[in-house]
């Protein structure tokens, strides 16, 4: 048999692009023959069955959805239809020029600056909003796709691109950390996910013991918002974890979690604490008519999020960062050691090797 020229690494075979296009749909088998021997087929069949056969326990791990994904032997293409800080766990763990496909990281400056081959990398779409003929021309090994999109997942599976889903907002601390060391071990970096699983541990247990100190007296009630819009409730999951991982409280009740929230029901609820999502203009709060007997108004603590690699409110690798943020700005009496800049610094160097300025450390405020 004829052997078959290698193709570059960027470079999709033809037979490879017709096959993801007649399992996506795009086209019939009748349109392009695909040539080659028969006995290609036979051989490719036994082979995978017997990798299948010899593929152990340490080659597979389970995703946010609980399916079992099996570690391909070799990964160098990767493309990413999820944002929550997937592309964040795939730089730390030495993926970055791995990445042939993602949504636009425009809105993370200093991510795209640690790494500006992001710049040039395709958009195909992300969550159900795919162009998956596009996606397919990038010829991925995996995609990696968030958990809130059955359907742009399934039209990936479809085409015979294996998926893993990731937790995006529906993350824990515990899953969080167990995706780190599952992203870490199909990265081939387990050591990497590993010492961020420990900063992790380490970091909170610290801050675990100031905010310990802090009375039952003191706790303050932190309402959290979308936008600089007072009714813009944001409740989800993690939000409330993170309040409530700096011993704060989380300042809309269980009972009132569906839907936007009213002017009346914040003001009864009168937080000692507003923090908004990063990039928000905090005048429109503070200049409101129907919210300025608000304590959080009066006393002048509503706060904007920082944006740092990735947004400091959402689970991702720096995350960590958030958690310090948020307990010195809600409780700075009992959080005076911590050296936010310092911490900050020290995080990306050691997680994305990259020595940040204070100017750039500023820039996330």
């Amino acid at each position: 048999m004829t052997q078959q020229r290698q193709q570059p690494a960027n470079t999709m075979s033809r037979r490879r692009f017709v096959e993801l296009l007649i399992a996506a749909g795009v086209v019939s088998t009748g349109t392009i023959a695909l040539g080659g021997c028969s006995s290609d087929g036979a051989a490719s069949s036994s082979s995978a069955a017997s990798s299948s056969t010899a593929q152990s326990a340490s080659n597979i791990v389970i995703d946010a959805k609980g399916n079992e994904f099996t570690i391909p032997e070799s990964i160098e293409r990767i493309a990413i239809t999820c944002n929550g800080g997937t592309t964040h766990e795939v730089a730390i763990f030495g993926g970055a020029d791995k990445i042939v496909a993602q949504p636009s990281m425009k809105k993370f400056p200093q991510l795209l600056k640690m790494y500006p081959q992001f710049n040039d990398v395709i958009n195909a779409g992300s969550f159900d909003d795919l162009n998956i003929e596009t996606l397919i021309a990038q010829e991925p090994d995996i995609a990696l796709v968030g958990i809130s999109s059955d359907k742009g997942n399934a039209q990936i599976a479809d085409v015979g691109i294996p998926t893993y889903v990731m937790l995006i907002g529906w993350a824990a601390i515990d899953t969080l950390k167990q995706e780190f060391l599952n992203v870490g071990q199909i990265l081939n970096n387990k050591e990497q996910a590993e010492k961020l699983v420990e900063h992790w541990d380490t970091t909170l247990e610290d801050l675990g013991k100031k905010i310990a100190n802090v009375p039952d007296a003191e706790r303050k009630s932190v309402y959290y918002i979308s936008n600089a819009t007072i009714t813009k409730a944001n409740t989800g999951d993690w939000g409330r974890t993170w309040i409530d991982g700096v011993g704060a409280d989380f300042a809309v009740p269980e009972t009132d979690l569906n839907g936007e929230v009213t002017v009346e029901k914040v003001l009864e609820w009168d937080p000692d604490v507003i923090i908004v999502q990063g990039g928000s203009d905090l005048n429109d709060l503070y200049t409101s008519e129907q919210i300025k007997d608000l304590k959080a108004i009066k006393n002048k603590q509503v706060f904007s999020i920082p944006i740092g690699g990735f947004w400091w409110d959402r689970p991702s690798p720096e995350a960590t960062l958030g958690f310090l943020w948020l307990a010195k700005t809600v409780y700075p009496d009992y959080t005076e050691d911590i050296d936010l800049e310092k911490e900050t610094k020290s995080f990306f160097s050691e997680f994305y090797s990259y020595e940040l300025s204070s100017e750039e450390y500023q820039s996330f405020f």
